[in-house]
């Protein structure tokens, strides 16, 4: 698989930025999300078109100035700081780049995007969105999010970015698809075989990193559906619960056992046991360490209450 971003031109595959990037970030879900951050000054391509859709963020001081040349006419493509960007697939043309910034960029490969889409077999994906360029809170806060949770290293496992890339995904098509096709909805949630197939799979794969690909794999169903089969069923999302079990986990371990703490964090499928500590001092309100000293005290104090009373 490539590790940059990539275009066409006069048919060959060719690194689609010319600046090396800041950090790359292939995201799971089969590989299908694919994160780049480059700082860019002004350069040109020539005729060329991209095979994937993308959404990107652009960071510039003023107005930032972008040319195309595409369908026999030149225009120019103004953009200010904090700009989204939306991209569509297989559109021929030049373009120029006459500004200095910082761009990040999510591409999103056809095949997600066919899967989630209604009566998606009779559907050609290139035809999907539109590009588009300007303001979007919500498309820029996702982008964020991903770039927050790729940059700090998954800390919690993969399953938090998987959800923000199926956000991403469909906002894209509610808002920027030609003909506003309609998301694949699946009703009825899990069956109690599939949800206790499911659950079991979680508990047994706590201290590995899980994928959504992985779990929907054990109910059946396939990983887009699956989400929200899980959630009907559950009435939380696949990451807050496999988040939840950690830290029930975390915390059995903590008051059961005498392990140190990074190998609690790696029982529980924390990434470090400084993400485990920032992870449970956030939601606890607590370090790990003095939640296990904390409990300790507290069983301490009951057992010599219960011995004070049978005595």
């Amino acid at each position: 698989m490539p590790n940059r971003l990539e275009m066409v031109v006069g048919g060959r595959r060719r690194t689609a930025l010319p600046n090396a990037p800041d950090f790359t970030s292939r995201i799971s879900l089969s590989d299908g999300f694919f994160m780049e951050r480059t700082r860019l000054s002004p350069f040109e391509l020539p005729d060329h078109w991209i095979p994937f859709y993308g959404v990107g963020l652009q960071f510039v001081e003023g107005t930032g100035k972008r040319f195309f040349f595409q369908d026999g006419r030149h225009q120019m493509l103004p953009f200010e700081n904090g700009d989204s960007l939306v991209i569509a697939p297989q559109e021929l043309r030049q373009y120029r780049l006459e500004s200095e910034g910082t761009f990040i960029l999510v591409s999103i490969e056809p095949v997600v995007l066919q899967e989630m889409v209604a009566g998606s077999a009779s559907r050609n994906p290139f035809e999907l969105t539109r590009t588009w360029n300007g303001p979007d809170p919500a498309l820029r806060d996702l982008v964020l999010q991903l770039q927050a949770e790729v940059v700090a290293g998954h800390p919690t496992g993969p399953l938090l970015s998987e959800s923000i890339c199926t956000r991403l995904a469909e906002a894209l098509i509610q808002g920027y698809s030609i003909g506003r096709p309609r998301l694949d909805r699946y009703r009825g949630g899990l069956s109690g075989a599939q949800l206790r197939r499911v659950l079991e799979y979680i508990e047994e794969s706590l201290g590995v990193d899980l994928h959504g690909s992985e779990i929907a794999g054990a109910s059946g169903l396939t990983r887009y559906h699956f989400g929200k089969a899980f959630r009907q069923s559950t009435g939380m999302t696949l990451h807050a619960y496999v988040l939840a079990r950690r830290m029930r986990r975390t915390q059995e371990l903590l008051v059961k056992s005498d392990l140190p703490l990074a190998a609690v964090a790696e029982a529980a499928g924390f990434s470090s046991q400084s993400h485990l500590t920032s992870v449970f001092s956030t939601r606890m309100g607590i370090p790990p360490g003095s939640y296990r000293k904390m409990r300790r005290r507290v069983s301490v104090l009951f057992r010599t209450h219960d011995l004070a009373r049978s005595g």
